[in-house]
């Protein structure tokens, strides 16, 4: 399995990002920044991210988790409505606890185990926001 993470945006206000494989320290500093630069947007937004076929992130990489959130805590707090996670391992499951009890979420988020009830979740927070019009036309183009 080759390690990738991809940003999928074509149902903004709806991000999806997809984790496969153990990336590089090099990959996932590219993925903080894209994630910079969706937050630089200034728009509200949901996000999704799909961890079932991710493999523990490194020591590095919690680490700037960890930096990333503090120096972005409050245009996420402003701008992220939500993060739903797709959790498949409890390893994985259990890293997130760990980080999340270290430096808090500063927006709602959900671990799930499928992207059916991520999105449904993403959306109703984008519902709640005010945002019922984005949050059916993504369940429409989805089916669900």
């Amino acid at each position: 399995m080759a390690a990738s993470i991809v940003f999928d945006d074509s149902l903004w206000p709806l991000l999806v990002s997809r984790f496969e494989g153990q990336v590089s320290d090099e990959a996932y500093e590219e993925y903080l920044l894209q994630g910079s630069l969706y937050l630089r947007r200034g728009e509200p937004y949901v996000s999704v991210l799909d961890t079932a076929r991710l493999s523990l992130p490194t020591v590095r990489q919690r680490q700037r988790q960890f930096e990333w959130m503090r120096q972005h805590e409050r245009p996420m707090r402003e701008l992220l409505l939500g993060c739903a996670f797709i959790i498949t391992s409890p390893l994985i499951r259990l890293t997130m606890s760990t980080v999340f009890h270290v430096m808090p979420m500063p927006t709602p988020y959900v671990a799930v185990q499928d992207m059916a009830r991520a999105v449904t979740w993403a959306t109703a927070r984008l519902r709640d926001a005010g945002h019922a019009e984005a949050a059916a036309g993504i369940l429409e183009r989805l089916h669900l």
